[in-house]
């Protein structure tokens, strides 16, 4: 039964004191929160569950030595080493042997790895690494290792380079007028969205910057229209243009990336990087999108995790409805905080 509105006023002026004295008392302690979380509120239980299933499965892909994620994050260490204006002429001794050993299981599984970009530059960095340390008893087990899976000693061509000066590409009015154009389109023309334009936007997305460079965000997009419709109508912000989406993009993050519960968050910090450089690229080939909250309601993820199969150990970061927008609808003005409130310069509390 659906209450009514005055109903709904009621039950909130007594809901809301109530909520504020029990907070009062939890918040004094973080023992208190633990324990009214972990008895009275089921709010973290499913992400408790992906945090764990995610752990669960960095562990069986660390024990199998098969883990991409572990090559792209230990490569993308060595190169920050390299980079250091003051480089050491000994690191990474605690993980260039497992560093290794995930780039030579990653050849062996096949052509397939074998092709991809992130794996050659893999062998690139270590290529480089090897050439620039200094000798040491640990280094020179990695270093014959390597290379007795290896032909070609010569550094390649993915490894870094000088940032150089010169103006940008783009300037400032250009990307301004392009962040302005970006808004928030919930009037769409029904036609399709190619696939090919959400390509050449996500070569784009796939640019942001990502911690370790583990990028573990999946853009999943759905236009199929039982699935589309089922999945439109799910994220609390699209009553009223559910049924005039063309598509729905899922944006997730994989938890089997992270090694420590401290990352659980990375994924969304990632994840919200790469989206708004998505949502720009999609202005630049023609088309419009708009960003969707997807609130931690277990119902709703439940049913998520069900209708596309999502793994325990993915998340979802948000939801965002993709299109050509209609010219003649409108969009909301939403005028933003002057930079004043936005921003401060070594302020103390």
């Amino acid at each position: 039964m659906k209450l009514s509105a005055s109903w709904l006023i009621k039950i909130k002026a007594v809901y809301i004191p109530l909520k504020h004295a029990v907070l009062k008392v939890i918040s004094l302690s973080s023992w208190f929160s633990s324990i009214y979380y972990g008895l009275c509120s089921p709010s973290f239980r499913r992400e408790q569950r992906a945090v764990v299933s995610g752990l669960k499965r960095h562990m069986e892909l660390i024990r199998n030595d098969a883990s991409f994620f572990l090559l792209r994050r230990n490569a993308h260490r060595l190169e920050k080493g390299l980079v250091m204006p003051k480089r050491k002429p000994i690191f990474a001794l605690e993980y260039i042997g497992e560093t290794v050993t995930y780039y030579e299981n990653c050849l062996r599984s096949g052509a397939a790895v074998c092709d991809r970009e992130e794996f050659k530059w893999a062998g690139d960095i270590l290529k480089l690494y090897f050439a620039s340390v200094a000798s040491n008893p640990i280094i020179e087990r990695a270093r014959r290792k390597f290379f007795g899976i290896v032909d070609e000693q010569t550094v390649g061509q993915r490894v870094p380079y000088l940032r150089g000066t010169g103006e940008s590409p783009v300037s400032t009015e250009d990307l301004l007028a392009l962040a302005k154009r970006r808004k928030s389109v919930r009037v769409f023309l029904q036609k399709p969205v190619p696939h090919a334009l959400l390509d050449e936007a996500l070569k784009i997305a796939a640019l942001a910057p990502s911690s370790c460079n583990r990028q573990p965000v999946h853009y999943r997009f759905y236009d199929q229209p039982e699935l589309l419709r089922e999945l439109a109508a799910m994220p609390l912000g699209t009553a009223g243009f559910a049924d005039n989406i063309p598509m729905i993009c899922v944006l997730t993050g994989d938890l089997s990336a992270y090694f420590y519960e401290r990352d659980r968050h990375s994924i969304y910090v990632d994840g919200c990087l790469s989206a708004m450089l998505f949502m720009l690229a999609l202005e630049s080939v023609g088309l419009a999108s708009c960003p969707l909250n997807w609130p931690e309601i277990d119902r709703l993820d439940s049913k998520l995790e069900t209708l596309i199969k999502l793994p325990a150990y993915e998340r979802a970061i948000l939801f965002m409805a993709v299109g050509y927008a209609d010219p003649d609808g409108l969009v909301a003005c939403s005028q933003k905080k002057d930079l004043s409130e936005l921003r401060s310069y070594n302020r103390v509390g």
